[in-house]
């Protein structure tokens, strides 16, 4: 059973402060998204008993307002808010997929919450509405991240899903969406077959570029500086295919590379960041200069 914030925006106990006007705050807020911004150190989500997700003082003091936290859906809303809602669903992890990744539950939630705040209030985009925020630990998991969706979608059917992230987490959810009609809005997805709208992925959003567009900036330097073939190499992060863990970021990068200027244009080598010591990364560089170097 999950417990959702539902956030009575015209109930406020006292003015938010944020000045902003809400067409640019709602700007803002997709940047904070693409950017991966918000609030570290506010505690957005934590786990209660059952391992249910809650909701707990997410908003800084200068903008608070009065939140309703309840159970599976009685319709107890529509009685207070005369049904005039708006479903998002929040799908991010809650502890970081890698390392300086900003972009998890307890810093992006805090930022939704505010800007829900002023678009609703009188006079903004969306006065006179209420918006409900459901929110899932998808754990980069394509399992879990895929398990919660669909049951968000089951118990609420949203009407946004924010996320995810993970390249492997979004593409059954995107899939998903496609069909259920959702709009799904993300700062990750910059593998090149989510370009491929017509797919599965027609209702997906990315807010960032993608790898395509980095292997055709790879291939003009190439062109620019008249690099022969094999003159350029390439250390990149790998995991151990024994792992199961998936390609990395860093893979799918060089990847993009190699198509845009052609596999026997380059040459490169992996190593695993998490494993590898000094003396791999002397030993790969020996190796791979004499790999690189034009004849």
């Amino acid at each position: 059973m999950s417990v959702t914030a539902v956030i009575d925006l015209r109930r406020a106990v006292k003015p938010c402060t944020v000045t902003l006007q809400p067409l640019v705050l709602l700007l803002l807020l997709l940047l904070l998204l693409a950017l991966g911004g918000g609030f570290p150190g506010l505690d957005a989500s934590v786990s209660g008993p059952g391992g249910r997700n809650k909701t707990s003082g997410t908003l800084p003091q200068n903008c608070d307002h009065r939140s309703t936290v309840i159970d599976d859906y009685d319709g107890a809303m529509e009685a207070e808010g005369h049904g005039k809602f708006i479903k998002f669903a929040i799908l991010l992890p809650e502890k970081p997929s890698k390392a300086r990744d900003v972009r998890i539950l307890s810093t992006v939630l805090p930022v939704i919450e505010m800007a829900t705040k002023v678009v609703t209030d009188p006079g903004g985009l969306l006065a006179g509405f209420r918006i409900e925020i459901d929110h899932r630990d998808t754990q980069c998991s394509s399992t879990f991240g895929a398990l919660g969706a669909f049951d968000m979608f089951l118990k609420r059917k949203p009407d946004i899903f924010f996320g995810p992230i993970c390249d492997y987490v979004i593409a059954p959810i995107a899939r998903y969406g496609a069909v259920w009609g959702i709009p799904l809005i993300t700062s990750g997805g910059l593998t090149e077959a989510f370009s491929l709208k017509q797919h599965g992925y027609s209702t997906l959003t990315r807010m960032m570029g993608n790898y395509h567009e980095f292997g055709a900036m790879m291939r003009d330097i190439h062109l620019h500086y008249q690099w022969t073939a094999g003159s350029a190499a390439y250390l990149y992060h790998e995991w151990d295919e024994k792992l199961g863990r998936g390609f990395t970021d860093c893979s799918m990068a060089i990847n993009s590379i190699n198509r845009a200027i052609g596999g026997n244009q380059t040459t490169s080598d992996t190593f695993d960041e998490d494993m590898a010591k000094y003396a791999d990364y002397l030993r790969l560089l020996r190796r791979i200069e004499k790999r690189a170097r034009s004849k």
